[in-house]
Formats: C-alpha cells, structure tokens, sequence
C-alpha cells in the first residue's frame, strides 16, 4: 500500500511512517527501512514528529544498527519514555547491558511499567539473573505494579536459577493479586516448579488450569521426563491424546526421551508408530529423538530405519545412530558411519566422539580407542571432556589394564570424577587389585561420603581375597557413619507396562501371587537339581 501512495505520488505524513518502520521490523526488511528513512528526511519528517523518530529508533534498534538508534535518540530534544524504552531494548538485544542501565537510570522519576519490564528482560536475556529479580523486587518498593509479562519473566529467571525459594516469593505475589487466571502466567509458574524440581507442586498447578493448552501439556510432559519419571509422563500423554489435544513437537521429543529413559519395548514401539505415523521425516530434531528412542529400547533396525529415511541430516542426526549402534554391540559399524559422515563434510563433535569412544570399549578396540581420543584434539580441535576421559578409563579397565587406566587418570587435564574413580575401583574388584582399590576408594570418600556402594564394593573385595578384618572394618566404618547400601530394583515388562518390584517388596497389589509363583519356581528348581535313585525292588 506504502508503495502504491508513493508512485501515485500521495502526500504522506507522519503518521504513515512508524506503522511502516514496525513492519520493516517484524519482517526484518532492514534495506527496505532504510530507504524509508531516506524518504522521511527527503519530506522533512525526520525533526517535525517525535512519533516517527520513535519508530526509527525502534526499527534500527530492532534490525541491530543500535550506533544509528542512538544518533537518533541524541538528536531528540525532548525525550519521552518511549525513546527510552525503545533504545533499552536495542541495547538489550546487542547484548550491551551497562548502556541499558545507564539509559534507565537517566529516566528517574519517567519510568514506566513498559521501561521496568524492558530492564528486567535485558537482565533475564543477557544471562544476570539475579540483577534481573533485583528489579523486580525494585520496582515493587518504588510502587510501579508488575504486570503478567514481568511474573513470567521472574519465574523464567527463577527456573533458569533453579531457585525454588525465589520462585516461590514471585507464587505469593501472583495469587496476591489475583495474576493465576492467565493461562501464560500458570503455564510459566508450572514450568518455574519443573526446573525447581517440585514436580508435584507443578502437576498441582496444571490440575488447577481452567484451560490447558499444548504449551501447558508440553511443559508437564517435559516436566516428568526431565525428572526421571518417566513412567508419568507417558500416562498424561495417553491422557492428553485422549482430551484430543494435538501434541507438537516439544511435546512429542519429550514423550519420546521419557520412553528412551524407560527401556520398554512395548510402549517404544507404540509411541514410535504414533510418531511415525504423523510424516516427522522433514523434522530432524524429531527424527533423530525417534532413532534414539530406538536405540535405547534395543530396536536397531528400526533406529536403522529411521536414520536412512531423513532427508536431511545434521551433526545431532549422526550422533544419534553413532550411539544407537555402539551402545548395542555394533561397533564396527558405528566406526564405519563415522568415516560416512566425515565424507558428507558433516563435522563431528564431542558427542560424536562420546559415541565412538563408547563403540571401541564394547568392541575392547584399545588401541582405536586411543588412536580416536588423541585424532579428537589434533584433528578436529575439540578439547576432551570428562566424559571421554571416562570411555577411555573404561577402556582400560575393560581389558584389564588396570595400570594404565591409574596412570591415565593422574596425567588427565580436568579433575577426575566419581564415575571415573567408580569404574577403576569396579575393575579393581574384578582383577582383586587391592592396592588401586584402596587409592580408589580413598578418592571415592572426597567426592562421595555418603555413597554406601563404594565401601560395599570394596568389602566385598577384601572378604573375596580373604583379608576378613579389613572387611569387617569397613563394614564398621558403614555403620559408625551409618551409611546404608540403596536397594535396587528390579523392572520387568508386562502387557504394556512396566513393573518394578523390591527385595521384601509387598506395594505391588498382586504381590501374593508373585511370591507365590517365586517360591513354587524355587522348589521346582530344587528338586530338578537332586538326582532321585531308582527304587530297588527286591525279589
């Protein structure tokens, strides 16, 4: 329409010009912006109406030029809060948070609520989340009342923080005043008690929600998974399907990582044909969630089947099936999709070396194994992280060199962890290596003093070389600290759901039949194994 005016030559006005620079701006047209500005100096628009040097500040603030934003700004001679709004955010979006401040501080007694909010997401966007809840608490003490998009913002600073308490102060102020009706606002105070850790609390508040909508089944969904409960999260999906609400893609990789975690077999092929059946081949970070789900349920073939029908493949693609096939015993052919993906120009990663690491440890490939953790660095620039330091101990420990392994733990560049320390002393009770055992151990009780398993472990190893009093010491130095082993479970897999039981356990409601049927498998094991002699009859 703009165009049409100004070969018909119609007079245009100021008030013409900003809706156009906000166009320019949503549509990211920076050339086309530009030429308007041209436009607006060539009528003399450019000094005659703050309104229009406002939406010029807003439109170079908004495509990133913020030097021409602020030469704009300096030449107004009297600013109103909406110049200062505009620049704060095109310093926020450049990343310059010292400007920003120094522009809102400059604003004294103009601040308004829109001037606030603007602070508080240059803060939140640019990583100081403490800054960020700083003003928050500011602006309630200067009187200026938070609206909805200022809680959501806090409760997105205080997810990030993993702040519970903080969290929490921000909950009170939104039921206070009355905030919870908003469907955004709910749907960000439940994603806040997500990555606190509180999912009850979070499931609590989607009951609550008159109205749930994707975002809000998405984030209960993902909510579960990202805890580990998996089993839950499968449920509400099965619910959300049922409440015929359409899951998006957020939701569906969320789905798909709580099934990976989960193992099953059933429920992996159920919820993997449902994503099939929706065309997810264009959808990469979709399809590579598929292929690992796959994977992890132990379906290779289908992982396999996935991978070959992506049209398009980026570096988390080929990670995905690199990994799928080293963590079940394909070793080799994890090795050979790597030089295929070399030879496609994709360019490997850490986690691509994650994956390969992990292939030579199944395959006992030591040498490969070392070869690829020193090609890592040399080749492809990419400093080693715990986790190949990890694959590598393993590495050793696997083929028994256990020396080595100790060795390689004391000349690595990054604090060993838990796992590492964890994976030798393990080997060293395999190999009866007492001496690594006890250096083991002792590291293990830096980083983990409350961890039973480890004094376990290296009791059972005394007790398995004949070294009783050491056992019994150690067993002593557990109940001194009274440190208990975790018990484990055992999961099984029946008619679509999986079922976890305890040693002793009775929370199960058939758990009567179960130790029924255990003790009846048990005396027929018995009798199997005692050879019954033939009677003798005498004549």
């Amino acid at each position: 329409m703009f165009v049409s005016m100004h070969s018909e030559n119609t007079r245009i006005d100021c008030y013409a010009i900003p809706p156009l620079l906000k166009s320019c701006s949503s549509l990211l047209a920076r050339d086309f912006g530009i030429q308007v500005h041209c436009l607006v100096i060539k009528h003399g628009l450019d000094d005659s109406s703050v309104f229009v040097q406002t939406g010029l500040i807003d439109f170079y603030a908004k495509t990133g030029n913020v030097g021409d934003a602020e030469k704009i700004f300096n030449g107004i001679l009297v600013k109103d809060p909406v110049c200062y709004n505009c620049l704060i955010s095109g310093y926020s979006k450049s990343g310059d948070v010292l400007m920003a401040r120094k522009l809102f501080d400059e604003m004294a007694d103009r601040r308004t609520l829109v001037s606030w909010n603007a602070m508080l997401s240059c803060y939140a966007h640019n990583g100081d989340f403490i800054e960020g809840f700083r003003v928050f608490e500011r602006m309630q003490g200067e009187n200026c009342r938070p609206n909805e998009f200022t809680v959501v913002t806090v409760l997105s600073i205080c997810a990030k923080l993993g702040n519970l308490e903080m969290g929490l102060r921000v909950k009170k102020f939104i039921d206070d005043n009355d905030l919870r009706r908003n469907m955004i606002v709910s749907t960000a105070l439940l994603e806040m008690y997500v990555k606190c850790g509180a999912v009850d609390e979070a499931r609590w508040e989607f009951d609550q929600m008159d109205e749930k909508d994707v975002v809000a089944w998405s984030a209960m969904i993902a909510g579960y998974a990202q805890n580990g409960r998996s089993t839950e999260a499968l449920e509400l999906f099965e619910c959300m399907k049922r409440e015929e609400i359409k899951p998006n893609d957020v939701t569906l990789v969320s789905v798909l990582s709580a099934c990976a975690q989960l193992g099953s077999v059933e429920a992996g092929e159920r919820i993997g044909s449902y994503v099939e059946s929706l065309n997810f081949d264009a959808n990469v970070h979709l399809a590579s969630a598929l292929l690992a789900m796959y994977s992890k349920c132990g379906n290779i073939k289908k992982a396999r089947q996935v991978f070959r029908k992506m049209p398009h493949k980026d570096v988390v693609s080929w990670n995905s099936m690199i990994m799928g096939l080293a963590i079940n015993g394909f070793s080799e052919d994890a090795i050979a999709l790597y030089e295929k993906m070399k030879e496609t120009g994709v360019q490997p990663d850490d986690i691509t070396f994650v994956g390969l690491l992990t292939a030579c440890t199944h395959a006992g490939c030591v040498d490969l194994g070392f070869e690829l953790f020193r090609r890592m660095r040399v080749e492809h620039g990419i400093s080693p992280k715990i986790e190949h330091y990890a694959c590598i101990v393993d590495l050793f420990c696997r083929s028994g060199r256990l020396k080595q392994a100790y060795q390689f733990i004391c000349q690595m560049e990054v604090e060993p962890n838990s796992v590492i320390w964890g994976t030798l002393l393990g080997a060293c009770r395999i190999h009866s290596n007492v001496e690594l055992a006890e250096l083991s151990i002792n590291k293990l009780i830096e980083l983990e003093p409350g961890n039973a398993g480890n004094y376990v472990l290296l009791s059972n190893m005394y007790a398995s070389v004949g070294r009783w009093q050491e056992a019994s010491k150690v067993r002593f130095l557990m109940k001194s600290k009274s440190l208990q082993k975790t018990a484990a479970y055992s999961w099984i897999e029946l008619e679509d759901k999986v079922h976890k039981f305890l040693v002793g356990d009775t929370s199960n409601p058939r758990c009567k039949d179960v130790y029924r049927t255990i003790d009846g498998l048990a005396m027929h094991s018995t009798w199997s194994t005692h050879a019954f002699e033939p009677e003798i009859e005498f004549c």
